[in-house]
This record gives structure tokens, C-alpha cells and sequence, in this order.
């Protein structure tokens, strides 16, 4: 049966691996952890982390407010989404 990992046991895994700076076939080994999880967990930490915002269809008949860094954005009825979607991009340049 496979094990399965908690998000504690990856965070105490990368965080291992970087302060003792061992290879990390050896430090998976010395932990009990699978080599190929441990590779997989290196690597996803390795990915960059996507700040560009993603959209989606909003649908709404009431006022929302959308946070970006320390800006909020009160959205009405009606907005136009080509302007929003300008207007976060900016705000997630200077974040």
C-alpha cells in the first residue's frame, strides 16, 4: 500500500533538505520518505509560483469588492471587464 504524505511531512522534508544541504535521495532515505515523492516535492517547490490573476465570469446583481495587494475595487452592476482586468494587472505589477 502506498503512504500517504501530510503537508507537514513535505514542509519538514524541503526544509531538511535545505539546512543540511544533503542530496536528496539521502536525506528521503534517512527520513523514511519515497525518493520519488521526495523528487516531486523538490521540484514542485522549485515552480514558480503564478501571481498573473485569472479571471472568471462574474455574474452579479449586487456591488462586490475585489483585493488586490492593499487596493480594493468596489465592482457594480455593469462593469466593464476589459477595464477591470487592466486595472488588476497593474495593481499585480507593483504587488
Amino acid at each position: 500500500m502506498r503512504r500517504q504524505y501530510t503537508a507537514e511531512d513535505r514542509e519538514k522534508f524541503l526544509g531538511d533538505l535545505k539546512a543540511t544541504g544533503l542530496p536528496v535521495k539521502e536525506l528521503a532515505e534517512r527520513l523514511g520518505v519515497s525518493v520519488s515523492a521526495a523528487y516531486s516535492w523538490v521540484k514542485r517547490a522549485q515552480e514558480p509560483v503564478a501571481t498573473t490573476p485569472r479571471f472568471a465570469r462574474v455574474v452579479t446583481k449586487s456591488t462586490i469588492v475585489v483585493c488586490v495587494g492593499a487596493a480594493s475595487i468596489e465592482v457594480n452592476p455593469g462593469f466593464d471587464p476589459g477595464l477591470l482586468r487592466s486595472v488588476v494587472e497593474a495593481l499585480g505589477e507593483t504587488t
